[in-house]
């Protein structure tokens, strides 16, 4: 939606030039085709025109996009098209690129996550984040739990014991570890890894979690597995999520974002970009005719 409410559209001059990607690759301006059913969800999170560069290089143009409250929506699209990029945007882990550089802005909650007095640190217990590869930390699994706890100055042992118990259920991993909490996570296999860093990133209660391809490096069975967590934690939480496969993103989101060549293309819940998406291009990527 654009700030009148009003659905964007293709604009005419990247229709009659053959096409989303030949208008894309030939810079012209493009708007988000973004489904009227998008209209009516609640926003958590809000981001609008906004632009990103490392160094001279453009990596996004002018995303708008409205995450839905306790929903999951996957950001799909080839690679280099920009969604880790946009992903890492959202609780500001490209600060840490010294030569990045933003233009518009992101709101949480309605406030700017990008405005002068933002307490970055404080940013990021709010919005919890889980990378490609699993990366407990060489501790115990108890204190990769309690760890972002202890840090924040908690010190009681009750209160530890029951988030690294909530964290752990809402995880999906208690039944599997609680009788070896004193062992080393770097013990747990890959799925369980996972697993143990979702539950990490949600000991702080953060209202939004971020998911960069959490399943690429697991098998079948343990992304199975986490599909099923991803099912168990929305609507407790906003999941924002990125995934190189279609069917993930088909069985695992509520709404989708199609991107290419840091532009957002097309926007609307998942079972419309899949079944009846508005623009060619869309359908083509999602039905592998290319991508």
């Amino acid at each position: 939606m654009t700030e009148s409410g009003t659905v964007p559209r293709v604009r005419p001059q990247a229709a009659r030039l053959g096409g989303v990607f030949e208008a894309v690759s030939a810079g012209l301006p493009y708007e988000t085709a973004t489904h009227e059913a998008m209209a009516p969800k609640e926003a958590i999170v809000n981001i609008r025109d906004f632009d990103l560069w490392y160094g001279a290089t453009r990596a996004l143009y002018r995303i708008a996009l409205d995450v839905p409250r306790g929903e999951v929506t996957a950001l799909i699209g080839p690679s280099g098209c920009g969604k880790s990029t946009l992903l890492r945007s959202v609780n500001r882990m490209n600060d840490l690129i010294a030569t990045v550089r933003i233009e518009g802005d992101m709101r949480l909650d309605g406030e700017s996550l990008y405005s002068a007095g933002v307490d970055v640190i404080e940013l990021r217990k709010r919005i919890g984040m889980v990378f490609q590869k699993p990366n407990p930390f060489p501790m115990s699994i108890y204190e990769n739990i309690a760890y972002p706890l202890r840090i924040d100055g908690v010190k009681d042992r009750k209160v530890l014991d029951e988030v690294v118990e909530r964290s752990l259920r809402s995880a999906g991993l208690w039944d599997e570890v609680r009788d070896r909490l004193d062992a080393s996570a770097l013990r747990l296999s890959g799925g369980q890894q996972q697993r143990l860093c979702i539950g990490r990133a949600i000991a702080g209660n953060p209202g939004v979690l971020l998911l960069d391809e959490p399943c690429s490096a697991l098998d079948p069975i343990a992304t199975g597995r986490i599909e099923d967590l991803i099912q168990e934690l929305k609507g407790q939480y906003t999941i924002l999520m990125v995934t190189h496969n279609m069917q993930q993103a088909q069985r695992a989101s509520d709404n989708t974002a199609f991107m290419y060549l840091g532009r957002l293309v097309e926007y609307g819940p998942t079972q419309d970009i899949f079944v009846g998406p508005r623009l060619k291009e869309t359908e083509d990527y999602v039905t592998g005719r290319f991508g």
